[in-house]
């Protein structure tokens, strides 16, 4: 058996107890992405992945609040929500409105 789940359907991301809204492109995919992960310096390779014991698998998305990209190990996410994109609609909860992370 496996838990198999639809990058493109990713609407949260839990890290360090902090869920993260996603952005989602016009065609209504996420922005989450998997891919290795690296640091570099205009293209020259600086640190790859699985070096010195960092995951070598990592993950970046658009946080919905600020704009930014998020990227990381993907050992640092702990949880991710997903739901199936043309039914989603992000609403404002209570504790939004009550400004409780």
């Amino acid at each position: 058996m496996s838990l198999a789940i639809e990058v493109d359907d990713v609407v949260k991301v839990n890290i360090s107890g902090k869920w993260y809204d996603l952005s989602h492109y016009n065609d209504g995919r996420s922005s989450f992405a998997l891919d290795s992960y690296e640091f570099l310096n205009d293209s020259l390779l600086l640190h790859g992945g699985g070096q010195g014991g960092i995951c070598a698998t990592g993950f970046t998305f658009i946080d919905d609040d600020t704009k930014l990209t998020i990227s990381g190990p993907l050992t640092s996410i702990t949880a991710v929500m997903t739901a199936d994109p043309e039914e989603y609609v992000p609403r404002v909860t209570l504790l939004e409105k009550q400004k409780v992370d």
